[in-house]
């Protein structure tokens, strides 16, 4: 089993108590369902119509949710970062085929954990019930209202500078069409408004 001073389990730690304080105790009851994986860039970690099993902390590297349509047109759901969970909450939820699949955009190191055993653990915890609600709050609820009226109310201008805002050193770590494709807008438009800048 992993230990808890390992330094990547701190940083998964540190997450957990940046929505609500957990106690050690409670949390070592992680440990035995955690791997530590490496992936590499470009690596397809959940398929687009797969059920996803498994959620994953971003120890190091980006993720990406995305979809292709029927032209190989590819839209950014979101991107993970260090320090963030990831996965296809929705279809851990209901059971059901992933609407997007999760892809490495570099080598990295992610914690593995099957999603139903994770939930267990926090429904035996009143601390991680406190955890859990507090993410989801933030960043399904809240997060998600943001970037909608982002699309709705907000020009491509600003709606790449709320993007740098939110992810400051994304610019330099990933390919600009993956950041256009995100943005709603197509790498040419994007290149405008970064020489416009």
């Amino acid at each position: 089993m992993i230990s808890f001073d390992h330094p990547q389990i701190q940083l998964f730690y540190q997450y957990l108590n940046g929505y609500a304080p957990v106690s050690q105790a409670s949390f070592e009851e992680f440990l035995p369902l955690i791997k530590i994986r490496s992936v590499q860039k470009n690596e397809s970690i959940v398929f687009r119509g797969q059920t996803a099993r498994n959620i994953y902390f971003v120890c190091r590297g980006i993720l990406i949710s995305q979809w292709m349509d029927d032209e190989a047109n590819v839209f950014v759901k979101n991107f993970f970062v260090e320090g963030h969970l990831a996965g296809s909450t929705v279809s851990m939820l209901t059971d059901s085929p992933s609407g997007f699949g999760i892809e490495s955009v570099e080598d990295g190191t992610v914690l593995e954990m099957n999603y139903q055993r994770y939930k267990e653990v926090i429904y035996k915890h009143e601390d991680l019930k406190n955890y859990y609600i507090a993410n989801l709050e933030q960043n399904w609820i809240i997060e998600n209202e943001r970037r909608q009226i982002s699309f709705a109310a907000e020009n491509a201008t600003e709606r790449y500078l709320s993007f740098l805002n939110k992810y400051p050193k994304l610019p330099h770590r990933v390919p600009q069409w993956l950041i256009a494709s995100y943005l709603g807008i197509t790498p040419t438009q994007l290149s405008r408004i970064r020489k416009d800048l």
